[in-house]
């Protein structure tokens, strides 16, 4: 059903009046009488605060943009369709699933701090949204108050604190901050903690520890739920359990695409599921455990009819059909472009916007930082026209990659940003392309390119191949030669190769009982002993593998975390790189490891016992989450190596081609 704001802010009134009356008025009142006497009352926040906030929060994630479906809002229960979150624990009943069909009051009372963590498009901020219009629909207030918050909104200059009290205040209703903070520390408030890795990287580490503050210093009496992609400063979270979004089966995918019928005269997805259904298109079929690959297919295939079989034919189709919308519905207006720009140059300037957005500006910005963007972009393009402001305007209503939140500016997915960056390096960026990427292979932020990776590889295979596979694949080659032993006995050569490839992602590595593990605890500092003697301090995070009452333990520095990452990358871009651990041990004397102690694990480890020897081979591929077991084969790698470098020098000798 189409979006009628009124109607939803009607609806949520008593909804919210009911939440005010049962649990926030009692709890302010305790709080006044508490604070009485210490205190100005008019400073304290009072319940028509919440109920103001409560009210406008609600209305505004009940609407939702749907890409699907251009300038158009929609109800978010209406286009919603039911995800799970599969539980990320090593030790405890792995695989554990959640149906997101409400709000998971037993999951959130059972763990009281979630993290969410996906790749793009798999729906985690649509997940957290889901759950808080949930909780006031129903008015679910055992599990406490709810406020949601928008982490991209946060910087050096504005806190997490600073972002829930503005957001709260109003002009004639001001509030101290301290006394808000000393509120939620008497507990019962439920956190929705949106979109860690839209954080801006200037901002970062002072954001970080302000939310690391935060949580610590609000007490043990709340709930949170935190939701990004992947990335490594997600291990200084350690206390919050780990889930990753279930991917979509082919019905519910097929289910979403016919809720984007909503608003059609004619039922696109009728068509478009019949031709997927018909086994000419399986190779897509990972694109459609996304729902937001499932929302571009849908984009692409309304506009031309056709399913375009590689991820960067997705998101050039869904810009022509957001450019050209006009012709997507006859008898409507078309929509003209107040920058005068076609279809080409359009692109161009967005390009180079979406490339300075992903290394420096960010998801979401102010307008005078997106116009000077926009500037600079008409600068390097040289030969163009155009306003600065008119173009951003085509970017809210005639080509709608940009929306609006209050003041500021945002693309309307991270994913169309990362498109059009990927497009900047492999056609604007010329000389500078090889440079560009190495620096990304180098950066210390190298998780926040991974998607944008993704969509380069289609484009410029040979670009991708020459900065990113090669410098990783010698990486590789040389860590499996330093350390392939000259003298092995009872260890068969597949064995020894698996043993050295599975280590290749770790710094150090050991092996101890459970019952030891899970006594000490999993943090750095109760684990110091293990790797006192490294003089590098800065580790990114621990793996844990888990089979037979034993535990492994990976640690990781930058680098290494960096190599699972892009190893994943190529392993869905390149399987026939890898090999799949798939030897399992024989039973293993639980004795074997005495319970005061890790034992560090090198090449041969167990090598006195082939069941040994598997065992460890198993908790490594265990523990290497990134990769599913699976670790290069050395054979395949040294032969793929040699073939990007022989391209390389083809391309350096090509033939003269000027004309003559």
């Amino acid at each position: 059903m189409v979006l009628e704001t009124a109607a939803i802010a009607t609806a949520a009134k008593p909804l919210v009046e009911k939440i005010v009356v049962e649990l926030i008025t009692p709890k302010i009142k305790q709080f006044v009488v508490w604070c009485k006497d210490e205190y100005n009352e008019k400073m304290i926040p009072t319940a028509e605060h919440f109920q103001e906030y409560l009210e406008r929060t609600y209305e505004k994630y009940s609407c939702i943009n749907v890409l699907a479906i251009p300038n158009s809002q929609f109800q978010l229960k209406d286009i919603y369709v039911t995800q799970s979150l599969v539980k990320y624990n090593r030790f405890e009943s792995e695989g554990d699933t959640t149906i997101i069909n409400r709000l998971p009051t037993e999951l959130i009372k059972k763990y009281k701090k979630l993290l969410i963590t996906d790749t793009a498009g798999m729906g985690k901020s649509t997940i957290l949204k889901y759950m808080f219009i949930d909780l006031i629909d129903k008015g679910l207030n055992e599990v406490g108050i709810p406020i949601f918050v928008e982490l991209n909104r946060l910087n050096k200059n504005r806190s997490i604190l600073i972002e829930i009290q503005e957001e709260m205040d109003s002009l004639s209703k001001k509030f101290d901050t301290n006394l808000l903070f000393k509120l939620i520390q008497t507990g019962g408030f439920i956190f929705f903690l949106d979109g860690y890795d839209e954080i801006s990287i200037a901002d970062r580490n002072y954001v970080i520890q302000d939310i690391q503050s935060f949580i610590s210093k609000a007490g043990t009496k709340n709930y949170y739920i935190l939701s990004s992609r992947p990335e490594d400063s997600l291990a200084s979270f350690g206390d919050f359990q780990s889930f990753k979004v279930q991917p979509l089966a082919k019905k519910e995918a097929f289910e979403l695409l016919t809720k984007y019928d909503i608003s059609n005269q004619k039922k696109i997805s009728e068509e478009l599921i019949k031709e997927l259904k018909t086994g000419k298109y399986d190779s897509i079929d990972e694109y459609l455990v996304n729902p937001l690959l499932v929302s571009l297919l849908y984009i692409a295939f309304n506009y031309k009819a056709e399913i375009p079989l590689k991820k960067h034919q997705f998101y050039r189709q869904v810009y022509d059909a957001l450019f050209n919308s006009h012709k997507l519905a006859q008898g409507q207006k078309p929509h003209e472009k107040r920058s005068g720009l076609d279809i080409d140059d359009f692109n161009r300037v967005l390009r180079f916007v979406g490339y300075e957005c992903l290394i420096s500006i960010g998801v979401q910005f102010g307008k005078d930082t997106i116009l000077d963007s926009i500037k600079r972009a008409k600068t390097f393009c040289g030969n163009l026209n155009f306003g600065e402001s008119d173009f951003l305007k085509d970017l809210m209503t005639s080509v709608p990659l940009f929306s609006k939140d209050g003041t500021e500016y945002k693309w309307s997915h991270k994913s169309l940003m990362e498109y059009f960056a990927a497009r900047f390096i492999a056609e604007d960026a010329k000389e500078k392309q090889d440079t560009i990427l190495t620096s990304i292979y180098n950066s210390e932020d190298y998780y926040k390119y991974i998607n944008m990776l993704d969509i380069y590889y289609d484009i410029d295979y040979k670009g991708f191949s020459k900065n990113i596979t090669l410098p990783l694949l010698e990486k590789f080659i040389a860590y499996r030669n330093k350390h392939y032993p000259k003298l092995y006995n009872n260890v068969d050569k597949e064995l020894l190769e698996a043993r050295i490839a599975l280590l290749f992602p770790f710094c150090l590595t050991g092996i101890t009982n459970y019952s030891f593990f899970k006594r000490k605890g999993r943090g750095k500092q109760e684990l110091s002993f293990f790797y006192k003697n490294v003089k590098d301090d800065r580790w990114f995070g621990t793996s844990y593998g888990y089979y037979d009452d034993f535990v492994i333990l990976g640690f990781q520095k930058q680098e290494n975390s960096k190599y699972c990452y892009l190893s994943r990358l190529i392993l869905i871009k390149r399987p026939e790189l890898f090999t799949k651990n798939t030897r399992k041990p024989e039973k293993i004397d639980k004795n074997l490891y005495k319970e005061n102690m890790i034992y560090k694990i090198d090449v041969l480890s167990g090598d006195n016992d082939i069941s040994l020897f598997q065992l460890i081979n198993s908790l490594l591929s265990d523990g290497n989450r990134q990769l599913y077991s699976y670790y290069f084969d050395y054979n395949a790698v040294i032969s793929e190596t040699e073939k990007i470098k022989k391209e390389i020098e083809i391309s350096k000798n090509q033939l003269d081609l000027l004309p003559k």
